[in-house]
């Protein structure tokens, strides 16, 4: 047994008490400290992303707080702010600053009791380019090119639904996604309707192979064979996050599938472990945490899986005409056009140029 000296048991974490406040509408709560400091961030930076980084909590969780409360409230607490030469970003409606009003009110007449509690310290600083996009390798390489041409490139891994609502609210000057619209057979384009990306500029895209991989031990001959064990709960799966365009196009072939064998409600075992990336998604696979998961190709054999074809997607890379002209911009288009983008694709299994 080791005994810990006095001067290590006095430096050992201890319980303290912490008071704060929440708001609630008809019972349920709707306005915590976490979505205040989310908001005072916005108003600080006039930026999501600034704030979510300064408070160190991921973008996706600061838009989920934000759109919670929305919902709940039945009012929009955050808008977009027009920019100048950089970009724009985003700023609090007058029912967001009402709402903070209502919070600090309250917290003024509890710290007159308890005493105050302690300031957040916000960093500052601003990248050159902001780039929201869903997980592909090849783009990772092409924005360490950018790097290291001199410039500071914040990249933010958030999936294609959420890159397409920072380009919305003008977080990020490009959003690069993959997703897929049912409805019309399309990429992406539907989809910056919906998120009022009307200006949408393209500036690059290629095509991926999506794959449904799946454990070295077991034995699969088609995309519909392993769809129905899938569906009938006789493998387990590793998900992707909800919003991402892998996530939306599982669940597109599930629903389909699911029509023709007649099955009402899907048995599908481990639907709600998500991750983020392909990579990761192939990890779990490849441990055996999970029998298959859908994903890109390339990281299916990097990770020496077992795959049938699913789909050849569009990746597509968009910037907001406001953004077009920013050098940093221009030199991503001119990267993704570039004989050396055109070598990669070449070279990767799973990718290749996008039909003219």
């Amino acid at each position: 047994m080791v005994h810990k000296s006095m001067s290590e048991r006095a430096e050992s974490p201890k319980l303290s008490v912490r008071y704060t406040v929440v708001l609630e509408m008809d019972g349920e709560s709707v306005v915590d400290h976490v979505l205040v400091s989310i908001l005072e961030g916005v108003q600080r930076h006039g930026s999501l992303l600034a704030a979510s980084k300064s408070l160190g909590i991921p973008y996706s969780r600061a838009w989920e707080a934000i759109s919670r409360a929305e919902r709940i409230l039945g009012v929009k607490l955050v808008e977009t702010r027009r920019g100048g030469v950089r970009r724009g970003g985003t700023k609090l409606t007058r029912h967001a600053e009402e709402i903070l009003r209502l919070y600090r009110e309250a917290m003024s007449r509890l710290e007159k009791c308890v005493g105050p509690q302690a300031p957040l310290v916000l960093a500052r600083g601003e990248p050159d380019l902001v780039v929201a996009h869903s997980h592909d390798p090849l783009l990772g390489l092409a924005l360490e090119k950018l790097r290291n041409y001199g410039y500071s490139i914040e990249s933010v891994c958030i999936g294609s639904g959420l890159s397409f609502a920072m380009l919305s609210l003008g977080e990020a000057q490009v959003a690069c996604a993959h997703l897929f619209d049912p409805d019309s057979g399309e990429y992406n384009k539907p989809y910056l309707q919906r998120y009022w990306v009307e200006d949408a500029v393209k500036i690059g895209g290629y095509k991926r192979q999506m794959v449904l991989a799946y454990r070295r031990e077991l034995e699969y001959n088609s995309l519909d064979e392993i769809l129905e064990d899938i569906i009938l709960g006789k493998l387990r799966i590793v998900n992707r996050n909800r919003g991402s365009g892998t996530r939306i196009l599982f669940d597109y072939l599930v629903h389909k599938k699911s029509r023709e064998l007649g099955v009402e409600k899907p048995a599908i075992h481990g639907y709600e472990h998500e991750v983020y990336t392909h990579s990761e998604a192939a990890r779990i696979v490849a441990v055996g945490k999970a029998d298959a998961a859908l994903m890109l190709r390339s990281v299916a054999e990097e990770y020496g899986l077992k795959w049938v074809h699913v789909v050849w997607e569009d990746y597509e890379c968009y910037t907001r005409s406001v953004y077009a002209n920013q050098e940093p911009v221009t030199k991503l288009r001119e990267l993704l056009s570039s004989d050396w983008f055109s070598e990669l694709l070449a070279l990767k299994p799973g990718y290749k140029a996008a039909t003219r």
